[in-house]
């Protein structure tokens, strides 16, 4: 029961420093949304869907590349705010050149090739 009581804690503790945060990009301006980002290095950014009336959508925007797991690359996003309906942020992808061992216009079967 001692472990326990000792053990706790540090679980609890380790789980919450790889929280990320969230927000909602609408109610920030653009450089607000950006800065928040870079302070963060990675966040949830949450806003309403332009399309379907009551639905929100949510996704994962980082600093830069070192936020990425293995194996994704950064790709530019925007997302809106509370003064620009495209305000640009950075997402990670998966890389899918990775599992294209012939590149994306290349194939054995291609006479370039």
């Amino acid at each position: 029961m001692k472990a326990l009581f000792f053990a706790l804690p540090m679980v609890i503790i380790a789980t919450s420093v790889h929280a990320v945060p969230k927000y909602t990009s609408t109610r920030m301006n653009c450089e607000a949304v950006q800065a928040t980002v870079r302070e963060h290095g990675r966040v949830i950014l949450t806003y309403p869907s332009q399309r379907l009336k009551g639905q929100r959508l949510y996704d994962t925007y980082v600093a830069n590349g070192h936020f990425c797991r293995p194996g994704e690359i950064i790709r530019m996003a925007t997302v809106p705010s509370a003064d620009r309906p495209n305000c640009p942020v950075r997402q990670c992808e998966p890389n899918d050149t990775e599992h294209e061992p012939y590149g994306r216009d290349q194939s054995p079967n291609d006479p370039a090739y």
